[in-house]
């Protein structure tokens, strides 16, 4: 049996944002075969890869579609407040250097890069499996590329969307 996939509710709604874009290009890749089945020309490489295109949305937006009736959206309140969970911004320092990073513990699904500020560790990373559960004044090392780096949590944010 897997785990069920669990998302932040700002998650959950970036995939279903996802979803209606992949459905409007989905809409538009349909024109295209329409358009080109019309033209009924010689070379049909442009309906190739029309179709090819459709069935490639098609399977994308099936995907997300799987995701988002597999999602378990977790209720901000119904989640500790003094310790890290999906959703959570925790403030890390490296204990080595003194620098600190703000960060959001998010699904993997839910992407990386840096939002609003704060930059999106999946639970899955080496940092975000280390993180998860921890409080603030713990601290944990991980390796990162050919160093070991240790962290400590020095403030930390409940998730409030």
């Amino acid at each position: 049996m897997t785990r069920p996939l669990r998302l932040t509710p700002r998650g959950y709604q970036r995939l279903q944002q996802d979803h209606q874009h992949v459905c409007e290009q989905i809409e538009e890749a349909r024109a295209t075969v329409r358009e080109q089945m019309e033209a009924n020309e010689a070379e049909s490489l442009g309906l190739v890869e029309a179709q090819e295109r459709l069935a490639a949305l098609e399977a994308q937006a099936a995907q997300l579609e799987l995701l988002l009736d597999e999602a378990q959206v977790l209720d901000p309140a119904d989640v500790p407040k003094d310790q890290v969970v999906l959703g959570s911004v925790a403030l890390l320092t490296d204990v080595a250097s003194g620098r600190s990073i703000r960060v959001r513990l998010v699904s993997p699904v839910e992407g990386a890069g840096v939002v609003d500020g704060v930059t999106l560790v999946s639970s899955a990373s080496p940092v975000g499996a280390q993180l998860e559960g921890r409080r603030v004044g713990e601290s944990f090392q991980v390796r990162l590329g050919s160093r070991d780096v240790q962290y400590t949590v020095t403030s930390l944010e409940p998730d409030t969307r």
